[in-house]
């Protein structure tokens, strides 16, 4: 932990830089902040909705996303930490309608690395019409 910092201060400057190398386009910069084994838990009512382990699968994802999901634009409307866990309320354009999609990225943190990613949608917007490609 740095000096004057909490863990959950830490953690919290953790997914805010993911989610600003995200935005800058910087794969290796989000990849920094992953555990190797890292989960991505995308609900299954998603076209690409599954289990995602590893860096590996979380390049597959990557690729599949820009299909649904403007990813160039992420928007953080705030983010919520306590301790290992992280929740970033966040907002991505839906390619299909021109529409904000808004869900809930919710985090676990361990040694100062993402080990989870569990999503959670509010709206979905089209993508819940998609056919499943996963």
């Amino acid at each position: 932990m740095s000096a004057g910092k909490s863990l959950t201060e830490e953690n919290r400057a953790i997914v805010e830089g993911m989610f600003a190398a995200a935005n800058r386009g910087d794969v290796e910069g989000v990849f920094s902040f992953l555990s190797d084994d890292v989960a991505i838990l995308e609900p299954r009512f998603m076209p690409f909705g599954k289990a995602y382990h590893g860096k590996d699968e979380f390049m597959g994802l990557a690729q599949v996303l820009p299909n649904y999901l403007d990813v160039s634009a992420i928007t953080v409307h705030y983010t919520i930490a306590d301790g290992d866990r992280v929740a970033a309320c966040v907002g991505i354009t839906d390619v299909a309608t021109g529409e904000l999609t808004q869900f809930i990225e919710q985090f676990t943190i361990k040694d100062g690395k993402i080990v989870e990613n569990r999503v959670f949608y509010h709206d979905a917007g089209s993508l819940v019409d998609m056919p499943k490609v996963v």
